[in-house]
């Protein structure tokens, strides 16, 4: 004869039945740091840096390359790239925010100035829409950091 367990199924909780208490999930470990530099390289970085605060500001700090994003502030010289980025749907171009719907005019170094009006922000990239003949024209934020292409504002 063979014995099987009962299943029975608590469809709800009885009033004076003890509160189960979930089981608690642990947090990953944080990921291991990537250095981009060698540790020749930090260390000489290290030394300039002790010396810049021992001497005063003797020089200007070097351009460090980034992908047009300045995430350094004030440390870069003052003829560095300007800070171009998106957030939340905005771009922000010379110390300055664009939204979506904002009259402007664009000009670069291969196209003639002509008035637009910003049609939409995506993550790397502008769509602005000429006013003349309606045609779309992608801008890039990597061409407005190393000036390719400028756009400023116009009355609207």
């Amino acid at each position: 004869m063979e014995v099987k367990p009962v299943m029975t199924r608590k469809l709800r909780r009885r009033p004076n039945d003890p509160v189960p208490i979930p089981e608690k999930r642990r947090k990953p470990p944080p990921a291991q740091l990537n250095y981009l530099l060698d540790e020749k390289e930090i260390e000489g970085d290290l030394k300039i840096i002790s010396r810049g605060k021992l001497l005063g500001p003797i020089r200007k700090p070097a351009l460090l390359p980034t992908s047009g994003v300045s995430s350094l502030g004030p440390s870069l010289p003052e003829n560095s790239l300007p800070d171009t980025r998106i957030e939340d749907g905005k771009l922000l171009y010379e110390r300055r925010w664009y939204h979506r719907g904002q009259p402007v005019y664009v000009e670069g170094k291969d196209l003639p100035r002509f008035a637009a009006v910003i049609s939409a922000i995506g993550t790397e990239a502008i769509w602005v829409k000429k006013t003349l003949d309606s045609s779309k024209v992608r801008i890039y934020i990597s061409q407005l950091s190393r000036g390719k292409v400028t756009i400023k504002r116009r009355a609207s």
